[in-house]
């Protein structure tokens, strides 16, 4: 799965940056790169539009100052033709930000509806909290109200432990298991 570029839309891909190849650009017939790690490319491929947005994978970087540069550059650049790859160093949490904006503004979809599409095309997403809460933002400013909020993680270690609701049964899950793990140890 981090080797792979997956297919979001038929126009727009999701990657890290291991799987980024000339063979891979080439196959997917790749336009246009989107760079939003701090890393430098290690393809070579000429003949495509490069774009690096430099964004930390930390909670508090500011990812939704991209937000309108990137979703333009993937819609005109699909509506002369194009495909745009968007990658990370994991294609987890930056790419995934951003190809989740994308779908709400541009696809007319709700954050918990972007969020279902792109897990089903990579299992792997995890936007961290920091973009999680921009993304929130950035849907209430669409829509006037947000589907996705965050959630506090009951018996966590810390009584700070929020979650997008969208990830709360998996850290339930975690919690559960972590609490059974501990009460084994007598």
């Amino acid at each position: 799965m981090l080797s792979e570029l997956n297919e979001v839309t038929d126009h727009l891909f999701i990657a890290s940056a291991r799987s980024v190849t000339d063979a891979a650009i080439q196959e997917k017939g790749i336009t246009c790169v989107i760079n939003c790690s701090m890393t430098t490319p290690t393809y070579s491929t000429s003949n495509i539009k490069y774009i690096p947005i430099m964004v930390e994978d930390n909670e508090k970087s500011d990812i939704r100052r991209y937000f309108e540069e990137v979703l333009n550059i993937i819609k005109e650049e699909y509506e002369e033709g194009g495909k745009t790859l968007v990658y990370c160093v994991a294609g987890i949490s930056r790419s995934a930000t951003l190809c989740i904006a994308y779908l709400m503004k541009h696809n007319d979809m709700t954050l918990r509806n972007a969020f279902r599409h792109l897990k089903s095309r990579r299992r792997i997403i995890r936007p961290n909290n920091g973009f999680f809460r921009q993304l929130i933002d950035f849907e209430r400013s669409l829509y006037n109200e947000t589907t996705v909020q965050m959630v506090r993680v009951p018996n966590a270690d810390s009584p700070d432990c929020v979650v997008p609701d969208v990830f709360y049964e998996v850290c339930r899950g975690i919690v559960w298991l972590k609490s059974c793990k501990n009460s084994l140890r007598l």
